[in-house]
C-alpha cells in the first residue's frame, strides 16, 4: 500500500513536469519581419532582380502566410534617381504606400533635397517614420515618432529608427536639424521601450556594419538590428544579438523570424529572398509605375543637344581624373555665374556609365545630376581654394566622390604624397594662385556647406546662397543647348607628375 502510493506520487510529479514543459513551449511565439533598405527607384535595377512591382507581390505572398508580419524599411528612399530629380521622391512614397509598409527609419539620402521636401514626403506617407536620433529645433522631427511599441502575436515589440550622423556632410539638412549620437539616442529609446513593456527591441538602422556592431555592444537591450547603408547582404550574430541587412535596390526581401519565449528572444533566423522576374507584377504598383513613367517621359524626353565625343560618367573616371563630362559641368557653373573659377565634386555626377556620341536629352542631364543640387557662389581666399583642392584629391585612390572637376583652374598633384600635401601647383586663369587673394568660386550647395569634406568652402563669404540659386541640372541643360554640339576634350586642367 505504501509502495503503491509512492509510485502514484512519482507519476503525479512526472505529469506536473510535462505540464510545465508544455506550458513553456506554448508560450513561444514566432514573429515575422519583412524588411528592405536603400531603394532608390520603382522600376527594377536590372532584368533579373528588383522592382517595386515584383517586391509588392512578394510581400503580399508573405503576408498571406503571416498576417501579422511587420513590413519595415531601413532608410534611403527619396533620392537619388532620375525620377526623384523630377518628383523629389514623391513616387517612392507612393510606392511604399501601395506596399503597405508599417515603419521606416531615415537614411542620409532622405535629406538630399533638404528639410522642406523631406517633411512634404513624410506628410504623404501612410506609414510611420521613426526618428530616434533626429531632432528638429531640439524637439521631435515633424510628422515622426521617436520610438514605437507594437504588439505582434501577443509579443510587445519595440522599434527604434537610427540614421548616421554623417548625414550632416553626406546630404543637405538645415541648421534646425540635429543628429544625436546613435548609441546615446538608442540607450534612451530602449529604456523608454522597456519601461513600456517591450519584450523584444528591434533597431532599424542606417549605419555601417561596424557602427551596428558597436551599437549592439553598447546597448544590450537591443535584440535585433535590421539595417541599411552598406548595400551589402548581411546576416550575423553578435553574441546573443542579431544583424540582418537586405542589400539594396529591392533586389532582396529580408524575411527575419524571431522566436520569443517567456518574454525574451531565444532565436532569430533570416532569409534573403530574391525579388526575381518570375514574380507576377503587382497590379496597383504596375499602374503607379506606368503613370510616373509617362510623366517622366514627357518631362525628360526632349533632345537638348548633341555630343561629338564620349562623355564618361563611370566612377573609375569621374572620381579619379579629368574628364570631358566633368569639364562640361564645371564650365556650365562658371559660365552661368560669371565666377572666377568653378569646382564641383565627381560624386555628384552619377550613372556610372559611358555615354557614346549622339543626342543628349534632359533625361541624360538629370541622370548625371540627380540630387537636385543648386548652383551657388562664394568668395574664398587662395589659401582656402588650395585647401579645397587638397581635399578633393585626398582620397583619389579610394575612388571617392570628393574628386574635383574644375573650370578656370589648372593644378598638378602627386597621388603618391600624403593626403593634405599632394597639390604641387595651382593656376587661376593662367596665373599662379595667390594665397591671400580672393576668388569668386561657383560650386553646388552640398559642397558650400562642407559636403564631401570640403570644409574650406565654409570659410567663404557666400554671394549666392541656395535659396537664390538655380538647379544644377537646369543650368547644365541650358549650357548644353547653348554650346551644342559638344566637342570638349581633356585639356590638362588636372595633371600628375
Amino acid at each position: 500500500m505504501v509502495k503503491g502510493s509512492h509510485r502514484s506520487s512519482h507519476l503525479w510529479l512526472a505529469l506536473a513536469l510535462v505540464v510545465v514543459l508544455l506550458s513553456g513551449t506554448a508560450s513561444a511565439a514566432q514573429i515575422t519581419l519583412l524588411h528592405f533598405n536603400d531603394a532608390y527607384d520603382l522600376p527594377p535595377v536590372d532584368e533579373e532582380l528588383g522592382g517595386f512591382d515584383r517586391l509588392a507581390t512578394l510581400i503580399d505572398q508573405y503576408r498571406a502566410q503571416h498576417p501579422n508580419a511587420l513590413v519595415l524599411f531601413a532608410g534611403d528612399l527619396i533620392s537619388p534617381s532620375l525620377a526623384s530629380s523630377v518628383f523629389y521622391g514623391s513616387q517612392m512614397i507612393q510606392g511604399m504606400n501601395v506596399i503597405g509598409v508599417d515603419y521606416a527609419a531615415f537614411g542620409n539620402h532622405e535629406w538630399d533635397f533638404g528639410d522642406a521636401v523631406l517633411q512634404e514626403r513624410i506628410a504623404e506617407s501612410e506609414f510611420t517614420w521613426l526618428s530616434t536620433n533626429v531632432l528638429w529645433r531640439m524637439g521631435l522631427y515633424p510628422g515622426t515618432q521617436t520610438t514605437a511599441l507594437v504588439e505582434v502575436d501577443g509579443v510587445k515589440v519595440g522599434l527604434l529608427g537610427l540614421v548616421t550622423p554623417d548625414t550632416v556632410v553626406l546630404a543637405s539638412p538645415g541648421e534646425e536639424t540635429r543628429f544625436v549620437d546613435p548609441i546615446v539616442a538608442a540607450r534612451i529609446g530602449a529604456e523608454r521601450l522597456k519601461a513600456q513593456g517591450a519584450e523584444v527591441i528591434v533597431a532599424l538602422t542606417h549605419l555601417t556594419i561596424a557602427e551596428d556592431r558597436a551599437l549592439l555592444a553598447a546597448v544590450p537591450e537591443i535584440d535585433v538590428v535590421l539595417g541599411g547603408h552598406d548595400h551589402d547582404v548581411t546576416t550575423e550574430w553578435v553574441g546573443r544579438q542579431f544583424i540582418s541587412k537586405a542589400g539594396s535596390e529591392a533586389r532582396y526581401l529580408g524575411v527575419t523570424t524571431l522566436t520569443v519565449e517567456n518574454g525574451r528572444m531565444v532565436d532569430a533566423r533570416s532569409e534573403m529572398v530574391p525579388v526575381t522576374r518570375d514574380l507576377a507584377p503587382h497590379p496597383a504598383m504596375t499602374a503607379l509605375m506606368a503613370d510616373y513613367e509617362s510623366q517622366l517621359d514627357a518631362a525628360l524626353g526632349e533632345v537638348i543637344g548633341e555630343t561629338l565625343v564620349p562623355l564618361d560618367a563611370r566612377n573609375s573616371t569621374i572620381r579619379q581624373k579629368e574628364d570631358p563630362l566633368g569639364n562640361l559641368v564645371a564650365d556650365a557653373l562658371r559660365a552661368f555665374t560669371g565666377a572666377d573659377v568653378a569646382v564641383t565634386n565627381g560624386g555628384g555626377i552619377r550613372t556610372n556609365m559611358l555615354f557614346e556620341p549622339g543626342p543628349i536629352t534632359r533625361r541624360d542631364v538629370v541622370a548625371w545630376l540627380p540630387f537636385g543640387n543648386v548652383v551657388v557662389t562664394t568668395e574664398l581666399t587662395g589659401a582656402d581654394l588650395w585647401a579645397a583642392l587638397e581635399n578633393g584629391v585626398s582620397q583619389v585612390e579610394s575612388v571617392a566622390g570628393r574628386f574635383p572637376h574644375v573650370s578656370g583652374i589648372r593644378f598638378t598633384y602627386d597621388p603618391s604624397r600624403p593626403p593634405g600635401q599632394r597639390v604641387l601647383s595651382v593656376e587661376v586663369n593662367g596665373q599662379p594662385l595667390n594665397p591671400s587673394a580672393r576668388y569668386v568660386v561657383a560650386t553646388n550647395d552640398f559642397m558650400l556647406t562642407g559636403g564631401d569634406g570640403y570644409a574650406a568652402f565654409t570659410n567663404g563669404k557666400v554671394l549666392v546662397d541656395p535659396t537664390s540659386g538655380r538647379l544644377m541640372a537646369e543650368v547644365v541643360a541650358e549650357y548644353i543647348q547653348a554650346i551644342s554640339p559638344i566637342s570638349l576634350q581633356v585639356e590638362g586642367r588636372i595633371t600628375t607628375p
